[in-house]
């Protein structure tokens, strides 16, 4: 018994990669900042292991929360092992 709390401990502190979600894999990732859309919003998406397409995908996430058909990447950070990138999320019609 005394072996199963760490293992249950070290489960818990790791994530894996973040997968695109059924709604985020319709979305777009807008080259030019859209000048005939709504903002619904900011978002940050961010990886802990540095990497930039799953930064991505974690902003694209939140932006399909939003009800967005797409985000403009404003900036992309790296921060040590993590990544963040920060995005404007858009309702084209």
């Amino acid at each position: 018994m005394k072996y199963l709390i760490p293992l249950f401990i070290l489960g818990a502190c790791s994530s894996g990669p973040v997968q695109l979600t059924e709604k985020a894999k319709n979305l777009e990732v807008y080259a030019q900042k859209p000048t005939e859309c709504r903002v619904q919003g900011k978002v940050v998406g961010k990886d802990e292991m540095g990497s930039k397409e799953l930064a991505l995908n974690d902003a694209l996430n939140q932006a399909a929360d939003l009800k967005a058909t797409g985000i403009f990447v404003n900036q992309e950070v790296p921060n040590g092992k993590v990544m963040q990138v920060f995005a404007t999320a858009y309702q084209c019609d």
